[in-house]
């Protein structure tokens, strides 16, 4: 059985919640910590908290924003940590409208991606600079390559590099959609690289 955010871990190991666990999702989440973002799965959530798993959990009683399918940028607290666990409280509790709309809600939250992107169509290789980042494609600032087909490899860095297609065009950007969706830890990746070049 998986922990929530509002139970409590004993010491005998037995769950110890406060309140019954609403949803059971294994849901994409973003969490803000010290303006940071970490992507992380969100494994549950309830009306008081939300339990989630990431490889590099904060320390107890830190202050976090936590935003997944439904749930835009809600304030929480580290409540307990057991790694890759993280029992989160919300500083104020969902609503049943809030938790009726996680359940609706298909698609995950973007990551703030503000970082160079080559794409590569046919035998053309231009630049470009990524405005965001998600499980299934790229939102990238300017206009498409010219010859921008049905195959098109995005290279996010030097160890990620994604094949795909052009989703749409805007005014100002446009979207790549990825062949085959990013693994959460593919997408960690990206998003701790990227936040690695801009600490430097």
């Amino acid at each position: 059985m998986t922990q929530g955010a509002d139970q409590v871990p004993s010491r005998e190991g037995e769950e110890q919640r406060a309140a019954p666990r609403e949803r059971t999702l294994y849901a994409l989440g973003r969490l803000i910590v010290a303006g940071q973002q970490h992507v992380c799965t969100v494994r549950n959530l309830g009306p008081g908290g939300a339990g989630i798993e990431l490889d590099t959990p904060p320390a107890l009683g830190t202050a976090v924003t936590i935003e997944t399918r439904g749930l835009i940028a809600r304030a929480a607290t580290v409540r307990w940590v057991r790694e890759p666990m993280v029992g989160l409280t919300f500083d104020e509790p969902l609503g049943d409208e809030t938790l009726r709309a996680v359940a609706a809600t298909p698609r995950s939250p973007r990551f703030g991606y503000d970082g160079p992107v080559e794409l590569v169509s046919g035998a053309r290789l231009t630049e470009h600079r990524a405005i965001d980042l998600g499980l299934g494609g790229v939102r990238i600032a300017g206009a498409p390559p010219p010859d921008a087909g049905s195959a098109i490899e995005v290279v996010i860095d030097a160890e990620l590099v994604v094949r795909g297609k052009l989703a749409w065009t805007g005014e100002g950007a446009f979207a790549i959609e990825f062949a085959a969706p990013l693994s959460v830890r593919q997408l960690a990746g990206a998003i701790a690289r990227l936040e690695a070049t801009l600490d430097r």
